[in-house]
């Protein structure tokens, strides 16, 4: 008989029924889709070996100064950090009054929720500007004072107008004004309130005929939680609605738009943009915007959805990988309501539209640009570091290990008779290293798999030889040694008949 190809199709697909996820991969870990075919997604390493001391981090917002020195804003849950990449050091930045620290995670104390801090970072000039979550405090650290005197902390923005709380803040890049959503009015908390500052003034948010701040109160939602700019405008994300903020200059000096309903952001740091294109997850499905509001379909998102943390989703944040034409969302999954951190992460190829899933303990994220290589933190309450990620191919210095599954494949056409299988023939492409091969048969949907061929296939590997019985097939790759890299093409199985019974 001929060599039969095994013939996949790209992506994880978590969502079906065993037979129906016939010729598709059901689960992965650490591993990618380019081109179609999978590989082992790259390593990672600390940026240094120094750490940062207090809180989880939540956000990461790498900038050079007007001098071209580059620093790390770093958001943690408790404080305000500065990564100085001349000196090669964490500096505690957190102001030392008019500040609270946030909570770790989110509570819930008689139908009350105490939100998680989520940290908001953005650049007004070569200023770091900030607000600590929900309910925080527009906080500023002038980078210029920092620089001839490093003990300078941020120092908490009071003027007369300017909120006393928000939820979020965002630059708008053409007028150069301070945007505040979730805005305190000046008498009570008002979530759904937006205010922005005069033009190039971050303290000035009273509205006068003489300057450009002013307010407005969107319908459509009960918190707004986050912003993004892309091409021309600003998303603002509600928990159910999305709008869309434009500069139209005197005497509205903003328009607003509502563009989606029930499409609203799980946090406020899970959107992303690319050229144009901005990508979030919402509480029940991913979407993206680029002109139009769209939602991504997405053959794992029961797989997420069913196993995200609802009370700590808020945690949940996006990140661009663009030489990989990826956005990944990283969650917290799993039972303990009161206290998951973030644990999973779902990868968008999308350039491709395919999916892939896995495991990794992330708390921010910010794309390459600044520095070579995407930034990435840990998850620890004292002591976190932030990694260089698609970095070598190693987690540091141990083996990262990864793993790819297929769902059943017929053997040959709708599983009618029994084959036999003797010989397999793999295909690798860039393989570092042994990549082991488990091949699981069962004669119907319901019946238990059996391993019949585990095999340990190197670079020199030419082919395998097997003895092994079934209607349908699935294979397991995985490989979990250090320096190890691979990817994989169209490996053959020597297949025969061998009765319907």
């Amino acid at each position: 008989m001929p060599l039969s190809k095994i013939q996949l199709q790209p992506g994880i697909f978590t969502d079906d029924t065993v037979y129906s996820q016939e010729g598709k991969y059901i689960d992965s870990d650490k591993i990618r889709f380019m081109k179609g075919r999978p590989e082992k997604i790259g390593g990672w390493a600390k940026l240094d070996t120094d750490n940062i001391a207090s809180g989880v981090v939540r956000a990461l917002l790498p900038y050079r100064a007007n001098n071209s020195k580059r620093y790390i804003g770093i958001g943690t849950h408790s404080h305000l950090y500065l990564y100085d990449d001349g000196a090669g050091s964490y500096i505690d930045i957190t102001p030392a009054s008019n500040y609270t620290a946030g909570a770790q995670h989110t509570t819930i104390s008689s139908g009350t929720y105490t939100y998680n801090t989520m940290w908001t970072l953005d650049m007004f000039g070569e200023d770091l500007i900030g607000v600590n979550g929900v309910g925080g405090r527009l906080v500023r650290l002038s980078t210029s004072t920092f620089q001839s005197n490093a003990a300078t902390n941020a120092a908490t923005v009071v003027n007369t107008g300017v909120p006393a709380s928000a939820n979020g803040v965002i630059v708008n890049s053409a007028s150069r004004q301070v945007v505040l959503y979730g805005a305190h009015d000046g008498t009570a908390a008002n979530p759904m309130n937006v205010a922005f500052s005069d033009l190039q003034d971050i303290t000035d948010f009273v509205a006068a005929t003489s300057n450009f701040a002013g307010a407005q109160v969107l319908t459509g939602g009960n918190l707004l939680l986050g912003g993004i700019r892309t091409r021309g405008t600003i998303l603002l994300f509600s928990d159910t609605s999305v709008f869309t903020m434009t500069f139209v200059g005197q005497p509205d000096v903003f328009a607003f738009q509502q563009v989606a309903e029930n499409a609203g952001i799980v946090g406020p740091q899970a959107a992303a943009e690319f050229n144009g294109t901005v990508f979030w997850m919402g509480n029940d499905g991913f979407y993206q915007f680029s002109g139009g509001v769209q939602q991504i379909p997405c053959s794992v998102e029961r797989h997420v959805f069913d196993n995200l943390s609802k009370q700590q989703k808020m945690k949940s944040f996006a990140g661009i990988n663009p030489k990989f034409n990826e956005v990944w969302w990283f969650y917290p999954a799993g039972t303990n309501d009161d206290a998951e951190e973030i644990n999973k992460y779902v990868i968008y190829n999308y350039k491709e539209r395919v999916w892939s899933i896995g495991s990794l303990v992330r708390g921010a994220w910010a794309p390459e640009g600044i520095y070579d290589n995407p930034i990435a933190s840990s998850v620890a309450a004292t002591s976190s570091y932030i990694y260089k990620h698609e970095f070598g191919t190693d987690d540091e210095s141990s083996a990262l290990s990864c793993s790819l599954k297929s769902g059943d494949i017929d053997l040959p056409q709708d599983g009618d008779d029994i084959m036999f299988i003797d010989k397999i023939v793999p295909d690798f492409d860039d393989q570092v290293g042994s990549v082991t091969m488990n091949l699981k048969f069962r004669l119907y949907p319901n019946a238990s798999q059996v391993t019949e061929a585990t095999e340990a296939l190197a670079t020199t590997t030419e082919f395998a030889s097997i003895r092994a019985r079934g209607r349908q097939m699935s294979m397991e790759l995985s490989s979990n040694a250090t320096s190890s890299h691979w990817r994989l093409g169209d490996v053959r199985l020597n297949i025969q008949p061998d009765g319907k019974r």
